[in-house]
């Protein structure tokens, strides 16, 4: 191993999808430090170690358990001998973190209490005109012109690979999301699932731990149809990665899942509302996004809607992005990619 001293530190993004979407950063900051005979060590959350194994990315793991421990985070990059570092992450913990661990060089975008911690302070601004894979890349100081890279994954090799539906197909639903306003509505879900079901597919409902009930509620209705089976909190990311690699279409609000089947080369529905979809959209070849893209109040980028009385086209105006998404026009692009699938097997 080359001396620490001349090595890169990168604080990677705490969120499952912002981590795959900094992946080609990542995987260009790697490079440019092994061409130099240095070493790229990552800072990461702890839990979402599985994305760095599936990018393949040759790299020393920092991990980190608690993302505003700062004098363990600190101590941890003092042991790197490491003397650069940047960050990929917007909290003023850190950069703070950069700063107890005796970083002289720390680059990452600007904004209240933190641009004192930073030697080189970027202004964000400029930066959200792009994707977010853009954004990234410009921190890191690789080429950010054309289109953003698609973030790629693949299992490891003697992971079980669900074996794909055949004919009929194997759809997967994604009803949750940490955000009330990326929600498209639980009633909706089940109609699709009822309707997948009837089709012949074979549905699988997954949610992360907590989202049992939505799941069970969503699978509970497939199931008086057809095959829908409940993995709601069943799967760690891991086994996540599995299932989605061994699907034919997900269709999934806003959520990291969403980024991770894109990654993995799974075809994506993707249900969007409040979301910026030029900084945030999931990046791959057979990805379509429904929206009511053309309302004035998308994007909002609110996890919350702050709208109230009546709506553009609805009676209600609360939530009223996904509320327009019809089950029709997901059920038409769920058909086209598994046509399109077929086709190109």
């Amino acid at each position: 191993m080359t001396d620490g001293a001349g090595g890169l530190v990168v604080r990677a993004p705490n969120h499952l999808g912002e981590l795959i979407l900094a992946l080609p950063a990542l995987h260009h900051s790697a490079s440019v430090e092994g061409q130099a005979g240095r070493r790229l060590f990552v800072q990461f959350m702890a839990g979402l170690e599985p994305i760095l194994d599936m990018a393949g990315l040759d790299v020393e793991k920092l991990r980190i358990r608690d993302r505003h421990g700062v004098r363990a985070g600190g101590r941890q990059i003092r042991g790197t001998g490491a003397r650069r570092g940047v960050l990929l992450t917007p909290s003023t913990s850190s950069a703070l973190m950069f700063r107890v661990g005796g970083l002289r060089s720390r680059r990452g975008t600007g904004g209240g209490w933190r641009a004192p911690l930073l030697t080189d302070s970027v202004p964000r601004g400029p930066l959200l005109e792009g994707h977010r894979v853009h954004e990234f890349m410009a921190l890191v100081g690789a080429d950010t012109e054309g289109d953003p890279p698609a973030p790629v994954l693949r299992l490891p090799e003697g992971a079980e690979r669900p074996r794909r539906g055949g004919e009929s197909g194997i759809v997967a639903l994604f009803p949750g999301s940490n955000a009330e306003a990326r929600r498209w509505p639980a009633g909706r879900f089940s109609a699709l699932a009822q309707r997948m079901a009837s089709a012949g597919r074979r549905v699988l409902v997954l949610g992360g731990a907590g989202e049992e009930v939505l799941t069970g509620v969503v699978a509970s209705a497939g199931a008086a149809f057809g095959v829908c089976e409940d993995l709601g909190g069943r799967t760690d990311l891991a086994g996540l990665a599995e299932v989605l690699a061994g699907c034919d279409v997900l269709v999934t609000n806003d959520t990291g899942p969403m980024h991770l089947a894109a990654a993995l080369g799974t075809p994506v529905v993707a249900l969007e509302g409040p979301a910026d979809i030029l900084q945030t959209r999931p990046l791959g070849a057979r990805v379509r996004l429904i929206g009511r893209f053309d309302l004035p109040c998308v994007p909002c980028v609110r996890n919350r809607c702050p709208r109230r009385g009546a709506g553009t086209e609805l009676t209600e105006a609360r939530n009223e992005c996904m509320w327009l998404i019809s089950v029709d026009e997901v059920e038409q692009a769920v058909a086209e990619l598994l046509d399109g699938s077929r086709t190109s097997d």
